[in-house]
Parts: C-alpha cells; sequence; structure tokens
C-alpha cells in the first residue's frame, strides 16, 4: 500500500510506501537465563513509523530494537509490528531461554566428531580444556550435538541453582537416538556437600537396566594413545588384557585427528562401568548396523523413557557401587559418560551425544 500526497504551492506529490521488516538470519533465539539478546532487524520504508514489540496482548516495547532479558526459563513468541500511514508489516520472533548451566569438564574419548570440522562444528582452534568447554557449551546453548567419543568419554555440566529431587523425572537430557541407534551414556549426579561450587564430591550413579546386570563390567579401564602420524587409526588397550583401535574412517570423517587435541598427554586412561553392547550387523555384509536400545535408565538410548529426544531422569534413582540407594534431596552436577566399546564398521564407534539438558521442575 502507499500513500501520495500532493503539495498545493509546489506540484510534486510525494509517495510513502508500506513498512518493511528485513531479518538476516534466523527468527528464533537461545539464551541462558541471566543474559540478554538484542533484536535489530533492518527496515525499509519506516523513517516515520511506529514500532510494537507484542508478547501475548502486551506491548512491551515501542524501539526500533528490543533487549529480551532472560529472568526465567521459557519459551517466548514475541510479534514485531511496524505502522505508517500506508500501510504495516509485521514479523514473529521465538526466544528460548534455558536453565543457566557451566560445563566443567569435557574429555571425550577418541572418535570420528572428535575434532571434526563439519557436522560437529570444531574449528581447528580448540587445543585447550578451556576451548573444549567453551565449545561444548556454544554447542549445547544451540541444541547441536555434542559427541563423548568411545567408551569413557564424559562431560560435567553443573548449573547456577541445584536441579531439587521431586516426585518423578526431574531432569531431561536431550540426545540424538532413534529407533535402532542408541549409543547409550551412564548419567552420574554429584550434591556439592562441601560447598565449593567444584564438583569434586563423590558420584553416584543413576541405576540403569544393565547397571548391576552380569554382564556389565563394573570396574573397566582404558587407554588410548596418540596416533604417531595424521589419518591414523587410534590404538587402545584395557584392563581386561584386550587391545583394539578407533578406525579412522577418511571417506566420512576426515580431520587429521580423532584423539582430541586439548590433551597433552601421549596417552590417557579412562574408566567406568561398561556396559556389553547390543550393537550387530543386520545386512551379514558390513552394510547395515543396528544399536538396539538398552531398557530404561540411559542417556542417548531410544528407550521408553525417551520422549521426543529427551531421556528422563530421577534423582531417587542414585545408588552407590553396591546397589544401594543413596538419598538426595537436590544435585548441583552431572556427568554423561559413554558406556560402550564397539566399532560398528563404516559407521564407527558408539559414542554418545548430547545436544542439552533441561531441568524439568525447580520449585
Amino acid at each position: 500500500m502507499v500513500a501520495v500526497f500532493s503539495s498545493c504551492n509546489i506540484d510534486e506529490e510525494t509517495t510513502i510506501l508500506s513498512p518493511q521488516i528485513r531479518v538476516n538470519g534466523s527468527s528464533n533465539y537461545r539464551v541462558m537465563v541471566g543474559d540478554s539478546i538484542v533484536i535489530a532487524p533492518e527496515y525499509e520504508n519506516a523513517e516515520d513509523a511506529s514500532f510494537s514489540w507484542i508478547i501475548g496482548n502486551n506491548k512491551i516495547c515501542t524501539d526500533r530494537v528490543f533487549t529480551y532479558e532472560a529472568v526465567v526459563a521459557e519459551e517466548v513468541e514475541i510479534e514485531l509490528v511496524v505502522t505508517n500511514i500506508s500501510g504495516k508489516d509485521s514479523h514473529i520472533f521465538n526466544i528460548t531461554s534455558i536453565d543457566r548451566f557451566k560445563v566443567y569438564d569435557y574429555t571425550p574419548a577418541p572418535g570420528q566428531f572428535i575434532g571434526e570440522l563439519k557436522t560437529a562444528g570444531f574449528d581447528g582452534s580448540e587445543t585447550t580444556m578451556d576451548d573444549a568447554i567453551a565449545y561444548a557449551e556454544r554447542r549445547m546453548l544451540n541444541e547441536q550435538f555434542v559427541s563423548l567419543g568411545a567408551f569413557g568419554g564424559y562431560i560435567v555440566i553443573g548449573f547456577d541453582d541445584c536441579i531439587k529431587n521431586h516426585d518423578g523425572n526431574d531432569f531431561a537430557i536431550l540426545g540424538n537416538s532413534f529407533d535402532g541407534s542408541s549409543e547409550p551414556g551412564i548419567v552420574w549426579v554429584m550434591e556439592d556437600v562441601n560447598g565449593n561450587g567444584l564438583p569434586d564430591d563423590t558420584w553416584y550413579e543413576l541405576e540403569g537396566s544393565e547397571s548391576f546386570s552380569d554382564d556389565t563390567i563394573q570396574l573397566y579401564e582404558v587407554t588410548y594413545h596418540r596416533p604417531e602420524a595424521p589419518a591414523s587409526n587410534v590404538q587402545w588397550t584395557d584392563n581386561q588384557g584386550d587391545s583394539g583401535i578407533i578406525e579412522y574412517l577418511a571417506s566420512f570423517h576426515n580431520q587429521e585427528y580423532y584423539y582430541p587435541q586439548w590433551i597433552a598427554e601421549n596417552s590417557y586412561t579412562l574408566s567406568g562401568k561398561l556396559l556389553k553392547s547390543k550393537s550387530y550387523d543386520q545386512s551379514e555384509n558390513g552394510s547395515m548396523w543396528v544399536n538396539p536400545a538398552f531398557d530404561w535408565g540411559y542417556a542417548d538410548n531410544a528407550s521408553e523413557d525417551c520422549i521426543e529426544g529427551e531421556n528422563l531422569f530421577d534423582i531417587s534413582n542414585a545408588v552407590d557401587t553396591t546397589g544401594e540407594p543413596i538419598i538426595h534431596d537436590r544435585i548441583n552436577f552431572i556427568k554423561i559418560q559413554s558406556a560402550i566399546m564397539q566399532q560398528c564398521g563404516w559407521a564407527g564407534e558408539i559414542s554418545t551425544e548430547i545436544r542439552g539438558l533441561r531441568v524439568l521442575d525447580n520449585e
């Protein structure tokens, strides 16, 4: 729509065009509680326009630019309406604010997505633990997967506020499993008993269906060895007298090393509980590998406790090494650890992957 004005004194017309909102990039934003984001679209024909930023039925801002302050975890739809005498334009922005978290440690095992520059989102500059932590936080904030690599790889996450133990499930871990493709990770919890704000108290496992199975190795250790040359397999040895490789898959993931480049040592050992792999070659010729889900209690596991990609967890399932329940009113830290040692041909190693963590109810 346009408006045309004629001057009485000058033989000319002035044409006013309807405003246009121009958005470069996504209209969806994610932010941690306590942070803010600035939404600043570009405009055309908006010199004398009015601006309305609307949530529900409430006009919350009349400026050209809007700053959203994340106070609580929520999902918000904001409509921007720009109006002049010739017409109006509108645009919808969606903001998801999530509970504030911090990654304290990201120590993956070697794997095809470690250091990978494409789908895994590394940029090659991750040479210190601080770099690796920043990478993991950035990826999880945007619900992009973080790989924990082969057996034993782990990530430690904490929250500004504690997670309280309620009746039922208390938090959810977002993975990328689906039917026939589960890569289970064991979940551990810790309360900040000494009050120093660091994950240096005792870890307790959240019991899963295989926690005390006869097929589960309770104390398993694997040592990974840095390859001597780029584009090479990663050798490993374990405390059961076995050895093997994390295979280098040049056709799919051709970064120089699958060994984490922020680990300075030429070898490192990861320990934990090893679950017996269920993976099998359905095709019997190496072309179709299937990774069935375990019954319950694991991250990145397409089981019945996985709802819309999130596995649900109850703090009340915490147990000690003998299986005795450990009562927590609250926890402060969560560790997720790859629980399988399995190479699946061209599909690579089984590696737990997570995309985020959500507190279900913290009132």
